[in-house]
């Protein structure tokens, strides 16, 4: 079976209700030391491996997970992750969470994602946290990184600070980046 395949069947699994996502794979993963680790932290290939996909595919399969159960199991790993490190490391009440990238675009994920943020994660303040998607809040997501840019060049050329040493780990603030004219 394809990868288009794969999520054709997982929509139409969803919509009848008949996808089951596996919760001790789930619960499992979020408890590896890698979560319980302070930030700044980023992920990637260093952590997620095809070894690691591969041992996730085994473990659902293990509690007899369907193709389409595996990526409903991804998608709660996913949405709980995020949940998971807003809780345990945001010390301000979460109000409002943006989403962006193709993740946004996925009706499943948001769902995940609106769930898990709302039931794990504590707003004394409003009560409610909003899920909201980039797009609709400021411009189109796909002009991200060249707004970023022009934002970190506009920063470098007024010799201001373009980085946060609370999120980086950075010693402290920088100017970034280097002019380079033209000959």
């Amino acid at each position: 079976i394809g990868v288009v395949d794969i999520w054709a069947a997982f929509r139409r699994s969803l919509m009848l209700g008949t996808v089951v996502m596996v919760l001790t794979v789930v619960l499992s993963l979020l408890a590896s030391p890698f979560f319980a680790a302070e930030p700044p932290k980023s992920t990637g290939r260093e952590w997620f491996t095809r070894e690691f996909i591969a041992e996730f595919i085994s473990s659902c399969q293990a509690h007899g997970a369907a193709d389409t159960d595996i990526v409903a199991t991804a998608t709660e790993f996913t949405a709980r992750s995020i949940a998971d490190q807003y809780a345990r490391f945001l010390p301000e009440p979460v109000t409002e969470v943006v989403l962006s990238g193709g993740g946004a675009r996925n009706p499943a994920l948001v769902r995940a994602i609106t769930h898990a943020v709302t039931h794990t994660v504590t707003n004394a303040v409003a009560g409610t946290i909003a899920v909201v998607s980039f797009d609709d809040l400021f411009f189109d997501g796909e002009a991200k990184e060249a707004v970023a840019f022009a934002l970190m060049g506009y920063l470098h050329l007024t010799g201001r600070s373009g980085n946060v040493p609370g999120a980086t780990g950075a010693h402290g603030p920088r100017t970034l980046g280097h002019l380079t004219p033209a000959v």
